[in-house]
C-alpha cells in the first residue's frame, strides 16, 4: 500500500517546532517523509508522508 499524507494549515516560523512536535507523537515511527515548505510571510506548511498502522514492513 502507498503511504498516506497530511499537510498542516499555514505555521508561524516560531510555532515550527510545536506542530512539528504534534505530529511526531501523532504518527510516531510510521513518518517516513517530512516536507516544511515556507508560504507567505514566515508561514509555513508541514506535510507529512507517513506508512499507516501495520503496514511497516520490518
Amino acid at each position: 500500500m502507498s503511504p498516506a499524507q497530511y499537510s498542516s494549515s499555514p505555521v508561524p516560523l516560531y510555532l515550527l517546532p510545536q506542530a512539528l512536535s504534534e505530529e511526531i507523537r501523532k504518527r510516531g515511527d510510521t513518518i517516513t517523509e517530512v516536507w516544511i515548505r515556507r508560504t507567505a510571510g514566515h508561514t509555513y506548511v508541514l506535510r507529512i508522508r507517513h506508512a499507516k498502522r501495520g503496514d511497516r514492513g520490518d
